[in-house]
Protein backbone atom coordinates (compact mmCIF):
# COMPACT_ATOMS: atom_id res chain seq x y z
CA UNK A 1 0.00 0.00 0.00
CA UNK A 2 0.96 3.59 -0.96
CA UNK A 3 2.39 5.59 2.06
CA UNK A 4 -0.51 8.78 2.22
CA UNK A 5 1.75 11.44 1.00
CA UNK A 6 2.15 9.05 -2.17
CA UNK A 7 -1.39 8.17 -2.52
CA UNK A 8 -3.56 10.13 -5.10
CA UNK A 9 -6.41 11.98 -3.87
CA UNK A 10 -8.75 10.47 -5.68
CA UNK A 11 -8.97 7.48 -8.05
CA UNK A 12 -9.66 7.57 -11.64
CA UNK A 13 -13.47 7.53 -12.60
CA UNK A 14 -14.10 9.14 -9.56
CA UNK A 15 -17.37 11.22 -10.24
CA UNK A 16 -15.25 15.06 -8.60
CA UNK A 17 -12.75 13.93 -11.60
CA UNK A 18 -15.75 13.42 -13.83
CA UNK A 19 -16.69 16.89 -12.98
CA UNK A 20 -13.47 18.55 -13.12
CA UNK A 21 -12.95 17.57 -16.23
CA UNK A 22 -16.64 17.95 -17.62
CA UNK A 23 -16.24 21.84 -16.21
CA UNK A 24 -12.89 22.18 -17.77
CA UNK A 25 -13.71 20.74 -21.57
CA UNK A 26 -17.09 23.13 -21.24
CA UNK A 27 -15.07 26.55 -20.34
CA UNK A 28 -12.34 24.92 -23.12
CA UNK A 29 -14.95 24.52 -25.67
CA UNK A 30 -17.42 27.14 -25.04
CA UNK A 31 -15.67 29.79 -22.78
CA UNK A 32 -18.74 31.98 -20.63
CA UNK A 33 -17.23 35.09 -21.36
CA UNK A 34 -17.97 34.33 -24.98
CA UNK A 35 -20.69 32.42 -25.57
CA UNK A 36 -22.80 33.80 -22.26
CA UNK A 37 -23.78 36.90 -24.74
CA UNK A 38 -25.16 34.68 -27.89
CA UNK A 39 -27.16 31.95 -25.54
CA UNK A 40 -30.33 31.99 -25.28
CA UNK A 41 -32.29 32.70 -21.72
CA UNK A 42 -35.01 30.32 -21.94
CA UNK A 43 -35.02 27.23 -23.81
CA UNK A 44 -34.47 28.08 -27.38
CA UNK A 45 -33.80 24.58 -29.10
CA UNK A 46 -34.22 26.63 -32.89
CA UNK A 47 -31.25 28.97 -31.36
CA UNK A 48 -28.81 26.35 -29.93
CA UNK A 49 -28.59 24.72 -32.93
CA UNK A 50 -27.69 27.31 -34.83
CA UNK A 51 -24.75 27.89 -32.41
CA UNK A 52 -23.96 24.43 -32.64
CA UNK A 53 -22.83 25.35 -35.88
CA UNK A 54 -21.15 27.97 -35.06
CA UNK A 55 -18.99 26.60 -31.87
CA UNK A 56 -19.03 23.37 -33.16
CA UNK A 57 -20.89 21.40 -30.33
CA UNK A 58 -23.96 19.69 -29.56
CA UNK A 59 -26.95 20.88 -28.92
CA UNK A 60 -26.80 18.94 -25.37
CA UNK A 61 -23.58 20.19 -24.50
CA UNK A 62 -25.26 23.67 -24.98
CA UNK A 63 -27.95 22.97 -22.64
CA UNK A 64 -26.07 22.03 -20.22
CA UNK A 65 -24.03 25.34 -20.85
CA UNK A 66 -26.81 27.00 -19.81
CA UNK A 67 -27.48 25.11 -16.78
CA UNK A 68 -24.07 25.46 -15.76
CA UNK A 69 -23.99 29.60 -15.88
CA UNK A 70 -27.63 29.41 -14.68
CA UNK A 71 -29.35 30.79 -17.44
CA UNK A 72 -31.30 27.51 -17.29
CA UNK A 73 -32.85 25.72 -14.13
CA UNK A 74 -32.53 22.40 -13.73
CA UNK A 75 -35.63 21.58 -13.88
CA UNK A 76 -35.91 23.48 -17.31
CA UNK A 77 -32.79 22.14 -18.60
CA UNK A 78 -34.45 18.41 -17.91
CA UNK A 79 -37.59 19.37 -19.48
CA UNK A 80 -35.78 20.45 -22.56
CA UNK A 81 -33.51 17.67 -22.90
CA UNK A 82 -36.44 15.25 -22.63
CA UNK A 83 -37.93 17.31 -25.50
CA UNK A 84 -34.75 16.71 -27.64
CA UNK A 85 -34.89 13.31 -26.57
CA UNK A 86 -38.43 13.26 -28.16
CA UNK A 87 -37.67 14.86 -31.33
CA UNK A 88 -35.09 12.54 -32.24
CA UNK A 89 -37.10 9.90 -32.34
CA UNK A 90 -39.59 11.65 -34.92
CA UNK A 91 -39.35 10.62 -38.56
CA UNK A 92 -37.19 13.46 -40.49
CA UNK A 93 -35.86 14.93 -37.72
CA UNK A 94 -31.55 15.35 -38.34
CA UNK A 95 -29.38 13.91 -36.27
CA UNK A 96 -26.23 15.88 -34.58
CA UNK A 97 -23.63 16.30 -36.35
CA UNK A 98 -20.41 18.31 -36.32
CA UNK A 99 -19.16 17.75 -39.84
CA UNK A 100 -20.64 20.96 -41.36
CA UNK A 101 -18.65 22.56 -38.85
CA UNK A 102 -15.54 24.15 -40.92
CA UNK A 103 -13.15 24.27 -37.61
CA UNK A 104 -10.47 26.65 -37.61
CA UNK A 105 -8.52 27.55 -40.66
CA UNK A 106 -4.87 27.69 -40.39
CA UNK A 107 -3.65 30.97 -41.29
CA UNK A 108 -0.45 30.88 -40.98
CA UNK A 109 0.25 27.98 -42.63
CA UNK A 110 -0.88 29.88 -45.61
CA UNK A 111 1.22 32.86 -45.32
CA UNK A 112 4.31 30.38 -44.62
CA UNK A 113 3.28 28.85 -48.05
CA UNK A 114 3.32 31.90 -49.69
CA UNK A 115 6.27 33.18 -48.26
CA UNK A 116 7.77 30.15 -49.01
CA UNK A 117 6.73 30.53 -53.00
CA UNK A 118 7.65 34.06 -53.35
CA UNK A 119 11.66 33.26 -52.27
CA UNK A 120 11.43 29.45 -53.66
CA UNK A 121 10.78 30.26 -57.25
CA UNK A 122 8.11 27.63 -58.79
CA UNK A 123 7.28 26.42 -54.81
CA UNK A 124 3.41 24.66 -55.48
CA UNK A 125 0.70 22.82 -53.49
CA UNK A 126 1.55 19.74 -54.95
CA UNK A 127 5.44 20.09 -53.94
CA UNK A 128 4.35 20.93 -50.57
CA UNK A 129 1.97 17.76 -49.90
CA UNK A 130 4.79 15.99 -51.20
CA UNK A 131 7.48 17.37 -48.42
CA UNK A 132 4.66 16.99 -45.39
CA UNK A 133 3.02 13.60 -46.89
CA UNK A 134 -0.26 14.71 -47.16
CA UNK A 135 -2.52 14.86 -50.31
CA UNK A 136 -2.82 17.36 -52.53
CA UNK A 137 -6.15 17.91 -51.64
CA UNK A 138 -5.44 18.20 -48.26
CA UNK A 139 -3.00 21.01 -48.66
CA UNK A 140 -5.98 22.89 -50.75
CA UNK A 141 -8.33 22.43 -48.07
CA UNK A 142 -5.59 24.03 -44.71
CA UNK A 143 -4.17 26.62 -47.41
CA UNK A 144 -7.97 27.63 -47.72
CA UNK A 145 -7.55 27.43 -51.59
CA UNK A 146 -10.79 27.27 -53.12
CA UNK A 147 -11.51 24.49 -56.15
CA UNK A 148 -12.19 26.99 -58.82
CA UNK A 149 -13.40 24.90 -62.02
CA UNK A 150 -11.99 26.30 -65.93
CA UNK A 151 -13.83 28.79 -67.07
CA UNK A 152 -14.93 28.01 -70.22
CA UNK A 153 -14.46 30.81 -73.26
CA UNK A 154 -15.53 30.76 -76.92
CA UNK A 155 -12.50 31.61 -78.83
CA UNK A 156 -13.61 32.55 -82.44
Amino acid sequence: MLPDADRPETLPGDTQHEREADAFAAEFLTPSDSILPELPGRVDLRRLAELQQVWGVSVDSLLYRCREIWLLSDQSAGRAWRRLAELRHQPGFATESVNRYPGEQPVMLRQAFELAAKEQTGLTVPDLAHELGWSVSRNEELLGLVHRRPVLRLVL
